[in-house]
């Protein structure tokens, strides 16, 4: 199967979950969706400076602050560099949204030619239940 064929399958194949994937389609579609989110980002970049610049200059606040506090978290701070840097790639989000699904979908039919089942994927939910748990305050004992 060619870049294209395995291309033009991945896009064609939007919300289909059935069937498999072979190897070669699987891994020319990642990356396609590699390659087209790098140039997505370039297209950010120049035609949106000023806010890459605004989600650069609201990262490094957030920095210096936990450089200088670091143990406590100012969420003002870190909820206006994530806002700033989602809307310094407009581009790259709606390229992220239209290909969600068919990266999804890739995905299980890729795992499914494998031997698993596309739900082997919940798994990847386990690393963020993990560092979500890690963040929790200390139980303090009590006397």
């Amino acid at each position: 199967m060619s870049f294209a064929a395995a291309v033009g399958t991945g896009l064609k194949k939007y919300f289909d979950f059935r069937g498999v994937a072979s190897r070669r389609e699987y891994w020319f579609f990642i990356l396609f969706i590699v390659l087209l989110t790098l140039v997505t980002g370039q297209l950010d970049q120049i035609l949106y400076p000023e806010l890459a610049q605004k989600a650069t200059d609201s990262a490094n606040a957030l920095f210096s602050y936990l450089e200088t506090n670091p143990s406590s978290a100012d969420w003002a701070l870190f909820s206006s560099a994530l806002t700033d840097a989602v809307n310094a790639t407009p581009i790259s989000n709606l390229v992220g949204f239209a290909t969600f699904f068919p990266l999804l979908t890739v995905t299980v039919r890729r795992m499914r030619d494998a031997g698993f089942g596309g739900w082997w994927l919940l798994l990847i939910w386990l690393q963020l239940f993990t560092f979500v748990v890690t963040l929790l305050p200390t139980k303090r004992k009590s006397l």
